[in-house]
């Protein structure tokens, strides 16, 4: 019987090779996605504003919490922390304009402001009149911004190591810029991916060499609209950033439920900026992450989920 069921592993795990080496690195990775929004119970839907056509991920039940993703990423970033949170939401998570399978226009200007436009336009396609709204990075600064010109609308915010915080200590990667280096966010092919990929986790996610291949590729055919988007969200002067809507100027007059979740060894945007934001909003609530880079909802899902169910149920009880 123990010689048979060796067989049977042995088997199985030589299926599983073959199946990884004969199936092609996109198909590979559209597969692994598709798995990962089943266990979310995520649906892919889309959705034509004038001429932006919109792609976006729905699931679970409750009120809408709107998900933004950081630069250079997608709305897959939420797969893995979705599963913890349509148990009480209906979770939303989108492809912002210029990235991912959204439209992507290189003639387009994507400021803050024009996202924060194009998403009040989504969020009212789909009739959210109330919702949850939370960001990482890029989409934290587009979140509070959008909290600051439509507060009617917002039950809470959550932002996830937010960009646009004038008042923080500089970070490795705009010490970087400073001295003339070029952003490590600005991915050009396999190798410059696999060190940002290194630079923005302290415990990486595994990935399969394939899919690494795969994502390199995707970097290189969209450096050119990344560079532009890098430029209108930074607006650099000199390697300095020079935020239109710095965060902790904006949500000054915001009094609403708001957590900041960060990870400590945030390398891309200094952890300080958490309390630059609790200057700006006394009311915040911050949740800082320890041994945790960039993007805690991939490095610790279910973690940084938690935070934020608790938050919440501490924000309805009171």
């Amino acid at each position: 019987m123990m010689v048979s069921a060796a067989y049977v592993v042995a088997a199985i795990l030589a299926l599983v090779i073959s199946t990884y080496i004969l199936t092609p690195a996109a198909k590979l990775f559209h597969f692994v996605l598709k798995v990962e929004r089943k266990r979310a119970k995520l649906i892919v839907k889309h959705i034509r504003i004038g001429e932006t056509s919109v792609e976006y991920s729905r699931g679970g039940k409750g009120m809408p919490l709107l998900l933004l993703h950081g630069f250079g990423a997608d709305k897959e970033n939420w797969n893995r922390i979705a599963p913890y949170l349509t148990r009480h939401y209906d979770v939303i998570a989108l492809d912002l304009p210029g990235f991912g399978n959204s439209s992507k226009d290189i003639n387009a200007q994507y400021g803050v402001a024009e996202q924060v436009e194009r998403l009040h336009e989504f969020t009212q396609a789909l009739g959210l009149r109330r919702l949850h709204i939370a960001g990482n990075s890029m989409g934290g600064y587009i979140a509070g911004n959008y909290t600051a010109q439509f507060p009617e609308q917002i039950e809470s915010l959550w932002l996830l190591n937010p960009l646009g915080i004038v008042r923080s200590e500089l970070s490795e990667m705009f010490a970087s810029l400073q001295k003339g280096e070029r952003p490590i966010v600005l991915a050009r092919n396999e190798e410059e991916f696999k060190q940002l990929f290194q630079f923005l986790f302290v415990h990486p996610p595994f990935l399969p060499g394939k899919i690494v291949h795969y994502l390199g590729q995707q970097a290189e055919l969209n450096a050119d609209l990344n560079s532009k988007i890098f430029q209108h969200i930074h607006r650099l002067d000199k390697g300095c950033p020079n935020f239109e809507a710095p965060l902790d100027n904006v949500l000054e007059g915001y009094s609403g439920p708001l957590l900041v979740t960060w990870g400590e060894k945030d390398r891309v945007l200094h952890s300080s900026g958490a309390q630059a934001l609790k200057n700006t909003a006394p009311q915040a609530t911050i949740s800082m992450m320890k041994d945790v880079g960039h993007l805690p909802m991939l490095e610790r899902p279910k973690q940084t989920a938690d935070a934020f169910n608790a938050f919440i149920y501490r924000a309805n009880t009171r």
